[in-house]
């Protein structure tokens, strides 16, 4: 993933799962918002890996 400032792009195209079609898509994007969110926090930022996933989740639908 990159940041820039309030955009997020995600560049790993490869494990790109449909929320929608994939019955196990929100389950594995929650998974994957708390790893980030262990990574960050394992570097000193405070993170919140709940809110980010509810965030991700509006801005999908």
């Amino acid at each position: 993933m990159l940041a820039d400032d309030d955009r997020l792009v995600i560049i790993d195209l490869p494990q790109v799962v449909d929320l929608v079609a994939n019955p196990l898509g929100t389950e594995l994007l929650l998974r994957d918002c708390r790893t980030m969110a262990a990574w960050f926090a394992a570097r000193g930022l405070d993170t919140d890996a709940d809110e980010l996933f509810a965030t991700l989740l509006a801005q999908a639908w």
